[in-house]
């Protein structure tokens, strides 16, 4: 279909528009009727609201949703999917008793995949992105947001950024669109000389350099690896060069991460496996969207992620996967919708929420997460009467048709390197 072109999705029997207008948090409209044009929303129609097929143009590609349910395209806001290497050595240890620290001090964990990724090449770095974009793509991830953070150098953080814009570049690969991040703060330098210059590194040439590849700056904010101060320091100076911040906070302890973030007017505080009331409520009065991993918090046996607690003091919610090659291989956000009402505490509500519009806010997306007049059509058919069962239905691939950007994906390419 070409991108000028006129969708038309009808017979659908729940249109979950996220659309808080209409009345609650999933604004679901039944027996509706979408129209698109040029990868816009045109017009939303609900049951008595007959489409006037006259007034559109000839070309018309019309989908028949026979009573499915249709969601918006999920947004992924919290991925490392820049890697090369793998660490299955690391599950067989985690399986076996080995602690994340443990691992680390051995020269597994981040490391190990500086190392593999440092001998790579853009070009190596993007093919193996794109088996994993196109994972998530066939899953209903539409937008994904992609870290840098296994360099070790800003040669090797520079490859990766330069990998993501590779795969974006290549206009006859089908991919979720891809937000990039520098995350220059990432694997502790064990040296305190080595983590000073690195550090200054960071701040006189990383942040300018990296500038023309990433939108957001990330750091972790951990004990082991970067101190709430050397955090703000790159953060500082990283909100004066016009980028967006982020932070790893609270996850294997309580770091300072989601004081920092606050602080720093971060757009995200990510994984706060172990925030507290006091940050939550930081953290909402300095808009920070809170991001949950469920499937990371799982695998390193952590404590669960705090979700119903973060939506008692209002803050906004996301959800993300943490793709990775070390704590959570995981591409599916239906997958993490379901941990999250398991395991964090949300509603299927606010998980599909937080897949969806919250991920969209976590990115400073205003123009996605949500089916409405003047947002991109990105929109998911589900092979459901309801969208409860995308978490319901645990691991089930439930999306039977993808619009991105007002384009169909044939699923037969989804798969597709």
């Amino acid at each position: 279909m070409e991108h000028d072109e006129t969708l038309v999705v009808h017979s659908i029997g729940q249109l979950v528009t996220l659309d808080a207008a209409r009345g609650d948090m999933l604004g679901i409209v039944p027996n509706a009727t979408l129209v698109a044009r040029g990868g816009v929303i045109t017009d939303i129609l609900g049951e008595g609201e007959g489409i006037d097929w006259d007034a559109l143009p000839h070309d018309v590609t019309e989908i028949d949703a026979n009573g499915a349910a249709v969601v918006p395209g999920f947004v992924d806001c919290h991925t490392h999917l820049a890697w090369l290497g793998n660490r299955r050595e690391e599950y067989l240890q985690r399986a076996h008793g080995a602690s994340y620290e443990e691992i680390a001090a051995a020269g597994g964990g981040i490391r190990a995949t500086i190392e593999h990724t440092g001998r790579g090449t853009p070009e190596k770095i993007a093919h193996a992105m794109a088996g994993r974009l196109a994972t998530m793509l066939a899953s209903g991830t539409t937008t994904v947001e992609v870290k840098s953070g296994y360099g070790g150098t800003l040669e090797g953080e520079e490859k990766q950024l330069q990998a993501v814009r590779l795969v974006m570049e290549d206009s006859d690969r089908l991919q979720p669109e891809c937000i990039a991040t520098f995350l220059p703060l990432h694997g502790a330098v064990p040296d305190p000389g080595e983590r000073s210059q690195w550090i200054h590194e960071v701040i006189t040439e990383g942040l300018p350099r990296m500038r023309k590849h990433a939108t957001f700056v990330d750091v972790f904010c951990e004990e082991g690896a970067f101190s709430p101060e050397e955090c703000m320091d790159v953060l500082g100076k990283a909100n004066e060069q016009g980028y967006h911040c982020k932070v790893h906070a609270e996850q294997r302890t309580h770091s300072g991460g989601s004081m920092v973030a606050a602080y720093c007017h971060a757009t995200s505080a990510d994984h706060l496996d172990h925030a507290t009331g006091r940050d939550a409520e930081a953290l909402r009065a300095s808009g920070v969207v809170g991001v949950l991993l469920p499937g990371a918090s799982l695998i390193l046996d952590g404590p669960p992620p705090p979700g119903r607690m973060l939506m008692e003091h209002g803050l906004e919610i996301a959800l993300a996967t943490d793709c990775n090659p070390g704590t959570c291989y995981a591409e599916s956000m239906p997958l993490m919708m379901s941990l999250a009402v398991a395991y964090a505490g949300l509603t299927p509500e606010a998980a599909l929420r937080a897949a969806t519009l919250g991920g969209a806010h976590a990115l400073r997306l205003q123009d996605r997460g949500m089916i409405a007049p003047g947002m991109r059509a990105d929109i998911l058919v589900l092979s459901a009467s309801s969208w409860i069962d995308l978490g319901y239905h645990m691991g089930a691939s439930l999306v039977q048709l993808i619009v991105q950007n007002g384009r169909i994906i044939p699923r037969g390419l989804t798969h597709v390197i």
